[in-house]
């Protein structure tokens, strides 16, 4: 494979979900170049920092050891998320004497012009630069086909994974949506036939589970799964349904979802009223924060309207749908991982 020598460096925290957009978006990057990527795991020591703004370029969140995993040869590319590590990747770039390019996966809360590349998704709600690629979906590994568990060879078909998640605030996975997800998933398996595969993530809690599983139909599978169960159905469900029911809480099970073309119920949550939304498309709120002096608030409902006004999903609701079922508009991830790849290969070298 030819190679053009650039060094990437990916930088991974605490947050899965953030992580694995970071090594998806290095891995196709090194693929694309040639290069193994250099990953450096870097817990921050400190639970509540100061605004980027007010931080500097410095290393005060990170122990001694884990300082001591940056080191020359310093990078080209460095790929980073979340708001805590932008001061270690603006100390890694004044290393390497403004060589090392910037780019960020989802809200770095700081000024957007300190990065080459800002790859974000609709819930953080950022204005539009020359310097941002709005994805609808986070990035996610390629599926692997996982075979179905034995027990399900004599369900009838089609299966219909449900995948459940819980309360993520401001959306509320409460008693009034547990007994509207029942009947959900209830009507759908009317209207289609088969069976429910259900997957219960540990996130969930064991009351709502409970609450939920007497609401189900009879011959539902139920998997209640815990953070140590070995027998995780997850990644068999997203590989064997033959369509799903998806709670709207969680970016990643639902870019999971997508991805397998798949035809898909979004039972959307309600917002808490005590949580507010606000965009920052134009005019003195986008100039705050494209300063890095506001962020907006997370909004997973964003994302929601974007999958229904492009026909990806279909929203569950008992007033109206937001939009229609459909496998041929669904976001093709590869394209969109082109296009970002492109962006950065197209960085002038500063060596």
């Amino acid at each position: 494979m030819k190679t053009d020598g650039r060094v990437i460096w990916g930088l991974l925290g605490k947050n899965k979900g953030d992580n694995t957009q970071i090594e998806v978006l290095c891995h196709a990057l090194g693929m694309s170049l040639g290069v193994v990527p250099d990953f450096k795991n870097l817990p921050c020591k400190h639970r509540f920092v100061a605004p980027n703004i007010l931080r500097g370029t410095n290393l005060s969140i990170l122990s001694r050891t884990d300082r001591d995993k940056l080191k020359a040869e310093w990078p080209d590319v460095l790929i980073g998320s979340g708001r805590k590590h932008v001061t270690v990747a603006r100390w890694v770039q004044k290393q390497s004497k403004n060589r090392t390019r910037l780019v960020w996966i989802g809200r770095p809360k700081a000024p957007l012009d300190w990065f080459d590349l800002v790859v974000s998704t609709p819930q953080y709600g950022l204005p539009t630069a020359p310097n941002i690629y709005k994805l609808p979906l986070p990035l996610v590994p390629d599926m692997a086909t996982v075979s179905a568990f034995t027990q399900w060879a004599q369900l009838p078909r089609p299966w219909i994974g449900v995948l459940v998640g819980g309360t993520t605030f401001p959306l509320l996975l409460n008693t009034t949506a547990i007994e509207k997800l029942g009947r959900c998933i209830t009507e759908i398996q009317n209207k289609y036939g088969g069976t429910c595969l259900v997957s219960i993530s540990p996130r969930t809690g064991s009351d709502v589970a409970e609450k939920l599983q007497p609401l189900i139909p009879d011959n539902s599978e139920f998997f209640f799964v815990t953070k140590n169960k070995r027998d995780n159905p997850h990644q068999a469900i997203l590989s064997g349904a033959d369509r799903f029911i998806v709670t709207g809480d969680s970016a990643t099970m639902m870019a999971e979802a997508c991805v397998t073309g798949k035809p898909i119920e979004l039972f959307a949550l309600k917002r808490s009223v005590f949580w507010p939304r606000w965009g920052a498309r134009n005019g003195l709120l986008a100039w705050l924060v494209t300063k890095g002096i506001l962020a907006p608030p997370r909004d997973l409902s964003r994302i929601h309207d974007v999958l229904a006004e492009h026909a990806i999903v279909k929203i569950y609701s008992h007033e109206e749908d937001k939009g229609k079922s459909s496998v041929e508009r669904q976001p093709r991830q590869g394209q969109m991982l082109s296009e970002i790849i492109g962006k950065i290969r197209d960085f002038p070298s500063r060596r």
